[in-house]
């Protein structure tokens, strides 16, 4: 497969098959020499709350990211960008690419609205450029600082943990998922499930299904953090695109990986 993966220690990265070249989105610039069918951009994934400066995330998702594209916009024929469904964030129920951005500002999203307005405006030099809104994913290979990586490193670890609220909703895929509709699309697309998913009962089934007990390894204190108040939103589709019997399936087999990996 003529393909490239720019950021090899992405979520993404991991699910893409060993025939897609895999490099650092570091000093890219002097060492890629060859065309491609298609250029992946997953670096950048994991700096979504951790800073607070809207600039470092406008040099990372905005400057640094177009002087990539333009690097690769002639010697392949798409360009998959990742965004984000959070720019959606403020809206309530079901959304598609026809509905205006209505999100609460933070630095992260922001540059990907930015990122998003350039491509568009300038739609004619960036005509091979294909924009991907995810919704929420999660695996083994988040880096520290997320929930989901607090819950895995739990169960693979058995290791107690605290966590907060995580009774509530949201629309969620499995990154396998993601990368499969990356691998087929075409045009820029939300990318999603289309139907809701109660976060604690997902928990609760990785726990059950990992062998592990969720009651004596988690503690839940809902003074730990502040009770989200974001308002339910989710892909407007007639179809579920990733079941939730997909979802549990495909994260359990990540966890049994990881597990393996570690007795090898």
């Amino acid at each position: 497969m003529n393909s490239l993966i720019i950021g090899q220690s992405s979520q993404l990265a991991y699910y893409f098959s060993d025939d897609y070249k895999k490099i650092s989105s570091r000093n890219i610039f002097n060492k890629i020499k060859h065309k491609y069918d298609r250029v992946y951009l997953c670096f950048g994934e994991h700096r979504t709350f951790i800073e607070n400066d809207e600039q470092l995330f406008i040099n990372i998702n905005v400057d640094y990211t177009l002087k990539v594209i333009d690097f690769f916009k002639n010697s392949c024929n798409k360009i998959i960008l990742y965004s984000t469904c959070e720019l959606w964030n403020n809206c309530e129920g079901p959304v598609n690419l026809n509905m205006p951005f209505n999100y609460n500002y933070s630095p992260y999203i922001k540059s990907k609205e930015i990122m998003h307005n350039y491509i568009l405006e300038n739609k004619s030099k960036y005509e091979n450029v294909i924009i991907l809104y995810p919704f929420n994913f999660n695996s083994p290979y988040r880096k520290p600082g997320f929930l989901f990586t607090k819950i895995f490193n739990s169960i693979l670890n058995n290791k107690k943990i605290e966590i907060g609220d995580t009774y509530f909703y949201r629309d969620f895929i499995h990154p396998l998922y993601l990368v499969k509709r990356s691998i087929l699309s075409n045009e820029n697309e939300l990318v999603g499930s289309g139907r809701l998913l109660h976060v604690n009962d997902f928990i609760r089934d990785l726990y059950k299904w990992s062998g592990r007990s969720y009651d004596d390894l988690v503690t839940e204190n809902f003074d730990y953090n502040l009770k989200l108040k974001r308002k339910i939103f989710y892909l407007d589709s007639n179809k579920v695109k990733n079941s939730y019997d997909d979802l549990l399936y495909d994260t359990l087999q990540d966890i049994k990986k990881m597990i393996k990996k570690r007795k090898n």
